[in-house]
């Protein structure tokens, strides 16, 4: 009888010492002597696949840190969803991830429809951390959600930038867009255009392309009427592929811009004529080409796990957001809690990714980690980042 009270007594001390409290007990779900669960989401199948490159940019960090020996012993257990950029699958997935999988965090979405959706569920579980994989849409981290990280720039920092970039054309004032009715276009179009009223500009032309239009031609010519200084494209791409091939189709010669997720490459492939990249500039939200010395690291470790996927703009965005997990991870040493890892990305200040062009940083009341974006072209049949239009005759460079 002595015995038995004993081992119940000894179980009891090491039970208080490694669980004080009922609620640090629940805040260690997910995480073994071995290992720390994390859920990840991203478009794997369906139309949208082009994207799932951003998953396996984050995985493919996750996985070369396990090579590693992992974060302080314990190995990085990733559980993969497909949520095929559908947001009616995102309440089921983050339920089925937190409820079922029991991760210790999120880490997902690349479709700001998908985020935005899963939302509400990840609102009702404040305990549990979720990392922004790549969807843009500035109303997933603000206002700021405790638990919710968003390691990229958003919709708001792209719709300025992309505004700002065309009004550094000399004499630009006449400014055109194109859209399409998705969450992250939508978002980016709507800040851009509030952001031009600010300048007292209104657009000249606004067209919609339809989502997996395959011709543009009536928007392209409709555009093309109106004589602009600058296009504003504000598409995913696919569409914006579309459109750059109406757009040389009908002639128009104007500079375009458009946002982050679409690559000269990807563009080139879909478009598939050199000439239509002519004054055509990209939103950049990373700090240097992607064949880069500086980024020449992440692309070893990407082609590793992935050999066959293509390796673009696109791939290192999920992996800033896998660098920070991981480094907050690491700074809490032997005692990984959800609410001691929300505590610390809190206090990340000046994360240098290398990837991103500013370092990350996050406050209790601030939880976008970037803020600034470039611009990419082909000057010379050379991608060249940018970070205003350049001044000297650009159709004369290329």
């Amino acid at each position: 009888m002595f015995l038995r009270l004993a081992v119940v007594s000894l179980v009891s001390i090491t039970f208080l010492f490694s669980c004080p409290d009922r609620a640090s007990c629940a805040d260690a779900i997910g995480v073994t002597k071995s290992a720390i669960k994390i859920g990840m989401f991203g478009p794997i199948t369906s139309s949208a696949s082009v994207f799932a490159k951003v998953l396996y940019g984050a995985a493919a960090i996750y996985k070369d840190i396990n090579d590693h020996g992992g974060i302080n012993g314990r190995k990085l257990d990733l559980v993969i969803e497909d949520d095929a950029c559908d947001p009616k699958k995102a309440p089921a997935l983050v339920q089925k991830l937190v409820e079922q999988d029991k991760v210790f965090m999120l880490h997902g979405a690349w479709c700001s429809s998908v985020a935005l959706a899963a939302k509400p569920e990840i609102i009702k579980r404040q305990n549990v951390p979720y990392m922004v994989l790549g969807a843009g849409s500035a109303a997933i981290s603000t206002p700021v959600e405790r638990n919710i990280f968003h390691p990229l720039t958003t919709s708001a920092t792209v719709s300025h930038s992309i505004v700002d970039f065309a009004l550094t054309k000399n004499g630009a004032k006449r400014i055109a867009i194109v859209t399409q009715p998705e969450e992250g276009p939508k978002a980016q179009y709507q800040g851009s255009l509030d952001y031009l009223k600010e300048h007292h500009l209104e657009p000249v032309e606004s067209v919609v392309i339809p989502n997996g239009a395959a011709d543009a031609t009536a928007q392209a010519q409709a555009i093309k009427d109106k004589q602009p200084d600058a296009v504003l494209a504000i598409l995913y791409p696919p569409e914006f592929g579309i459109f750059l091939r109406d757009a040389y189709k009908v002639g128009l010669k104007t500079t375009v811009i458009t946002v982050q997720g679409t690559s000269i490459t990807d563009a080139y492939k879909r478009v598939g004529i050199r000439d239509a990249l002519k004054d055509v500039y990209f939103y950049y939200p990373l700090n240097d080409v992607v064949t880069a010395p500086s980024l020449s690291k992440y692309a070893r470790i990407f082609k590793k796990y992935y050999p066959s996927e293509n390796l673009d703009t696109i791939t290192y965005m999920g992996m800033g957001g896998a660098l920070v997990t991981a480094e907050a991870i690491r700074r809490l040493g032997a005692n990984v809690t959800r609410e001691r890892f929300i505590a610390e990305l809190d206090k990340i200040r000046g994360f240098d990714t290398a990837i991103f062009p500013q370092p990350i940083s996050f406050t209790p009341k601030d939880h976008v980690g970037v803020k600034i974006g470039k611009m990419i072209t082909l000057i010379n049949n050379k991608e060249v980042v940018v970070a205003r239009y350049p001044t000297e005759d650009v159709q004369a460079r290329r």
